[in-house]
């Protein structure tokens, strides 16, 4: 695809699908500051800045989430929060004029290698692929500042490759449910290490030993030479 022009696209959901303690001033406030500290250090990290980044949230709360943006610096040109209904419509407008679209997933408390974004803009697919996965990363425990590295087969950090003619006729990859059937689809590895989940006081989902492989590291030289290269 060298010679094809290409649209990348990250997506992550704020608070768009969820109910109840999601949309609460709480939860939006402290949800709100992992994302700057982790997320966003991530996305301005990328030494390539050439990718568009969506951040989904709720109609009903907007008035909450302008509330906590208000409370840090403005945000990056190309990382904007938006209505979860103007998601699609945003997509479509962006791709004019492309020839691929790459849209990755990534959740609003984790974080990818600073050149992840880069990758993606070398990286050369073959021509059935529908998929990159990334399926080895860290996971980072920042109550306890510890540091392990993950594993997961089918893992929620992946970008699905979309011909623009495809995406803009209607067509969607199809992830039955979710992340664990992405690989599904005719896709490829990236073989490197290449996220970070955050491991944080309100975390639903991940734990730190939920797919750790190997030993701990603890060595605090060690975890920041680590994290400086996602934050």
């Amino acid at each position: 695809m060298s010679d094809k022009k290409v649209k990348i696209i990250v997506t992550i959901e704020f608070n768009s699908r969820s109910n109840g303690i999601s949309r609460t001033k709480e939860w939006i406030d402290y949800r709100m500051d992992i994302f700057n500290k982790f997320t966003l250090q991530s996305l301005k990290k990328q030494t390539n800045q050439n990718f568009l980044a969506l951040v989904r949230y709720a109609e009903k709360t907007e008035d909450l989430i302008n509330n906590a943006l208000s409370k840090y610096k403005s945000l990056p040109s190309n990382i904007n929060f938006i209505r979860n209904k103007e998601h699609e419509d945003i997509i479509n407008a962006s791709i004019v004029g492309y020839d691929y679209l790459y849209l990755v997933r990534l959740d609003c408390d984790d974080m990818y290698h600073k050149t992840f974004i880069q990758q993606l803009h070398e990286y050369k697919p073959k021509k059935e692929t529908r998929v990159l996965v990334n399926q080895k990363g860290y996971v980072y425990d920042s109550i306890n500042n510890r540091l392990g590295n993950w594993y997961y087969v089918s893992p929620p950090f992946y970008t699905l490759i979309y011909k623009v003619t495809d995406y803009q006729n209607g067509y969607r990859i199809p992830i039955p449910r979710g992340h664990c059937t992405v690989i599904r689809n005719p896709h490829e590895v990236i073989n490197k290490t290449n996220y970070t989940v955050v491991v944080h006081e309100k975390n639903t989902l991940n734990k730190f030993d939920n797919h750790r492989v190997g030993n701990a590291i603890k060595d605090k030289t060690t975890i920041k030479n680590i994290l400086n290269n996602f934050m």
